[in-house]
């Protein structure tokens, strides 16, 4: 089990409390994945919502999950983030990934599924008991709006902290696309280990396949997470630039 110091857990809550106040967005935890659906169908109309969160697919009383939104002052939605449990007990997650990789397919791409592979990375191997899968993660917005400000950090950490709270989860993890993953995602939201090339994706069309990145935490390194001090930039000179535009 994770514990967290009453000091630590409190610091953390109030710094995402004074980013979120600073952007002006409200966070809202969700578990029904057909509301999560409709409301993604108004934020990202050209987004299919992945199959590990499809409640068409999956019933999520007896496979428990939650969603993340942001929302700013007039509803309008920024960002999403969603988390499922897996009990694995003994099994590890190489084992379960061998036989159901096909369950965690990237989303709005017709697949050829008998090419597609994954390859077991050494972490995967390592990984059993309670493990928490994190996908859905988005930020929208205004091109440039909440560049280098520090809230996909937050946003990640506070999905992370509140598996936590759900499940005290042995490990997390996450796929990311080699693309995304070369532009610095997995090191700015906090994941701090990857293995390399674990799912080849081959699209229908023909064009080459795609590579994925699978990220992950052991407990430990949450609870490393949740000590570490949020950057909490002054947004004060950019909104009376906006202002006095």
């Amino acid at each position: 089990m994770t514990f967290y110091s009453m000091h630590s857990g409190e610091r953390f809550v109030a710094s995402c409390l004074r980013i979120l106040a600073q952007h002006e967005l409200t966070l809202r935890v969700g578990y029904d994945f057909h509301q999560y659906q409709r409301l993604m169908a108004t934020a990202r109309p050209d987004h299919t919502i992945g199959v590990p969160f499809d409640p068409d697919l999956h019933d999520f009383d007896v496979t428990p999950g939650f969603w993340i939104i942001a929302t700013e002052p007039d509803g309008t939605t920024v960002h999403s983030q969603a988390l499922r449990l897996l009990e694995l007990g003994e099994d590890n997650l190489a084992n379960h990934l061998t036989g159901n990789f096909t369950d965690f397919p990237p989303p709005s791409m017709p697949l050829d599924l008998e090419r597609s592979n994954y390859q077991a990375g050494p972490g995967a191997r390592r990984m059993c008991g309670r493990v928490a899968y994190h996908g859905e993660f988005w930020i929208g917005g205004q091109e440039g709006q909440f560049r280098g400000s520090g809230l996909s950090t937050m946003l990640a950490r506070y999905g992370f902290w509140m598996a936590t709270q759900h499940w005290d989860p042995d490990h997390i993890f996450a796929f990311i696309l080699n693309h995304v993953h070369h532009k610095g995602l997995a090191a700015r939201t906090g994941w701090m280990h990857t293995d390399p090339a674990a799912l080849q994706w081959y699209p229908q069309d023909g064009r080459p396949p795609i590579e994925t990145v699978m990220a992950y935490l052991h407990s430990e390194d949450v609870e490393y997470l949740m000590r570490l001090p949020l950057q909490i930039p002054d947004l004060a000179p950019a909104r009376k630039t906006a202002r006095a535009a």
